[in-house]
């Protein structure tokens, strides 16, 4: 667990979820697989919840970064965005770290 301090001075407590996608699972699926599974929720009712995934970041671009094929190779980093209540990186080796701010 890591803490962050708020503009108040107050001490946040954040925690990390890590999860893995399976190797042929574009990491759009894996993201939702891992909110579903940490939040409690189907992937329809984290659509219903909180909006679809498209509504803050493309997932086929997402799927299509760290994809590689025959002309390309995979790129390298992350990407980190949010979505449902959690900030959501994802890396080209397929890693989902979740960390939720409580």
């Amino acid at each position: 667990m890591e803490t962050d301090t708020a503009a108040d001075g107050t001490q946040l407590h954040t925690v990390d979820h890590t999860y893995q996608a399976d190797p042929d699972q574009p990491l759009s699926e894996a993201v939702l697989a891992a909110i579903a599974s940490e939040s409690e929720l189907d992937t329809l009712e984290l659509a219903d919840e909180f909006g679809p995934l498209y509504d803050v970041i493309d997932p086929t671009a997402l799927d299509s970064l760290f994809q590689s094929g025959l002309k390309t190779e995979r790129s390298v980093g992350t990407v980190t965005f949010e979505y449902a209540t959690y900030r959501v990186t994802v890396d080209q080796d397929g890693e989902v770290v979740l960390e939720d701010r409580a």
